[in-house]
């Protein structure tokens, strides 16, 4: 027993020799190693989205050691180092844009000292939006682009859009173009839910880079750093000047006949198609008929620079398409050769034209309502009969449906109306009266139509204007108003301006469809040259016969009916 206590206190005391000196060497090793630093990581680490670039956001703590930042990506394939500027002593942010292709990334931050030592790392998911994500947002169309006034001198044009619905998430719109007068590049831009957006000095050369709109929306998602445009879309509105012939083929009293318009320097839009690929327009009007907004008339400029023509006029039967000869586009002179023809329901117009950019002033449309100037001042409410007001002439309703014309009972073969502003007319159109069922001056009995409102519609009428009010009421001086009398006293004052013969459309083998073709754009006039009249003096010369429904037109009328009437013209 005493030889085994013996043999234990020998073994335990070797183990603590043992134990002693093992621990001198690890103490040694942390000696000669000297103090270990430990550096502070980035805390509170956040990446922001931007456009092709990614902002990250940290705070370093107070420790003083810290010198540089160090940022690992893509596999740690690329990284970026930022050296660290103190400015607080008890800790700060820090942060850095780092410019990236579209795409999601990994990044790995920690902070490291002179000696290379490092902290341990922190590590954030950031996103770099481009290219494909605005290509999916959805940019604002406009629904309208309206000429507001145009220098033909330098062939430019202020233009006024209106912008459809805001897209959801859009906080803009915007379009870039470059000033036809200075040269200078323009942003031009609306935010929220705004809709009208004036551009100055846009420029009128068709598909001229530097005349075209680009336009765009830009969205800002909730916590990107950076506004997203959208791809652009490209808009135009150019003015060009129409003169040609149209060639009327069609039945007359029974019998072929052929009808030729002459027309010189009238007004015509093109607007570029942008849903379409290529250079594809839209076209304002079909040869001097009235510009409407439900005509379908569209020109394609192809490779060979020959030009393609296709659509409808008013109606889905009008089918407008490429004459045998081909029309062209001399891109030099930006101007158009322009063969087409309509087929319509009454027969087919055969179109030749030229059209040459705008040089003269546009056209613009008198302001409605006109003011009745049959007796002393503003008068647009009178009721006529008790059933239709005169200013029903000139609402913006047509065609004139019912009450929304005007009929005179018994009080004459004139009025006159003032335009409300000077100007110098080129064109006008009238709209006859129609009912209900849409028949609205046909002539005989055998024809099955029984309509006698449309006997009172308006064949031939003059037209007189004057600068200034000459006695609008006063019959004794419009007594035998014919411009062929040299005896009247009006002739001193005021101008004429053309007698007109609407198309007597009750003598063809019409059909209905034609009936209502003619009842829809109406019936279009050219004003000859003359300066710039306010008043215009409209003196019916002949009129449907009201006395019986059988008997064929003639006769000047003391009764009339008139649908709508419409003025075109320059301001001085």
């Amino acid at each position: 027993m005493k030889n085994l206590v013996k043999n234990l206190s020998i073994i335990c005391c070797i183990c603590l020799v043992v134990s002693c000196d093992d621990m001198n060497d690890i103490h040694q090793k942390y000696i000669d190693a000297g103090e270990r630093v430990y550096l502070g990581k980035t805390d509170s680490l956040k990446a922001y989205p931007g456009f092709e670039r990614v902002k990250l956001v940290w705070h370093v703590n107070a420790n003083p050691k810290v010198e540089t930042t160090v940022i690992y990506w893509n596999m740690r394939q690329d990284s970026i180092e930022k050296p660290f500027i103190r400015t607080d002593e008890e800790g700060q942010r820090d942060s850095i844009f780092i410019p990236l292709p579209e795409g999601t990334y990994l990044f790995e931050v920690f902070n490291k000292n002179a000696l290379g030592e490092r902290s341990t790392t922190s590590t954030v998911q950031g996103v770099s939006y481009g290219a494909k994500y605005a290509s999916r947002l959805k940019v604002r169309k406009i629904t309208d682009l309206t000429l507001i006034e145009y220098d033909f001198e330098t062939q430019s044009s202020t233009i006024q859009i209106r912008w459809d619905d805001l897209p959801e998430g859009s906080i803009a719109s915007q379009v870039k173009y470059k000033n036809r007068k200075t040269g200078e590049d323009v942003l031009a831009s609306i935010t929220g839910t705004e809709r009208w957006l004036t551009l100055y000095d846009v420029g009128n050369l068709l598909g001229h880079p530097d005349d075209v709109l680009h336009l765009s929306s830009v969205y800002a998602p909730e916590g990107m750093i950076d506004p997203v445009e959208t791809p652009a879309f490209q808009e135009q509105l150019v003015f060009y000047m129409a003169s040609g012939t149209r060639v009327e083929n069609t039945v007359y009293d029974g019998a072929d006949a052929t009808f030729t318009y002459t027309y010189v320097n009238q007004d015509k839009v093109l607007r570029w198609i942008t849903e379409t690929e290529g250079t594809v327009y839209s076209c304002s009007r079909v040869a001097e008929l009235s510009p409407l907004a439900y005509s379908n008339f569209r020109l394609e400029i192809l490779e060979d620079q020959t030009v393609s023509v296709n659509g409808e006029f008013v109606i889905s039967e009008n089918v407008i398409s490429d004459a045998e000869t081909k029309s062209t586009f001399d891109p030099a002179t930006s101007s158009f050769t322009m063969r087409y023809t309509v087929k319509a329901t009454g027969g087919v117009y055969t179109v030749e034209e030229t059209l040459v950019p705008k040089n003269t002033p546009v056209e613009k449309e008198a302001t409605k309502p006109f003011r009745d100037m049959r007796v002393s001042g503003d008068n647009m409410t009178q009721l006529d009969n008790g059933i239709y007001a005169f200013r029903a002439i000139s609402d913006g309703v047509y065609p004139a449906n019912g009450e929304n014309g005007w009929y005179t009972n018994g009080e004459g073969n004139s009025f006159t109306f003032d335009l409300n502003e000077s100007m110098k007319l080129t064109r006008m159109s009238l709209w006859p009266l129609s009912l209900a069922n849409g028949w609205y001056w046909n002539g005989y009995q055998e024809h099955g139509y029984n309509t006698p409102l449309g006997y009172r519609n308006v064949i031939m009428f003059e037209l007189w204007g004057s600068a200034e009010m000459n006695q609008s009421g006063d019959a004794a001086y419009w007594a035998d108003a014919d411009k062929d009398n040299p005896g009247n006293t009006y002739k001193a004052d005021w101008t004429y301006l053309g007698t007109h013969e609407i198309d007597r459309i009750w003598l063809k083998n019409h059909i209905k469809a034609e009936v209502e073709e003619k009842r829809l754009y109406g019936h279009h006039f050219i004003i000859p040259e003359a300066d710039p009249v306010r008043y215009i003096r409209f003196v019916v010369r002949e009129a449907f016969r009201t006395s019986s429904p059988g008997l064929p037109p003639g006769g000047v009328p003391n009764e009339f009916s008139v649908g709508e009437l419409s003025f075109w013209g320059n301001t001085p």
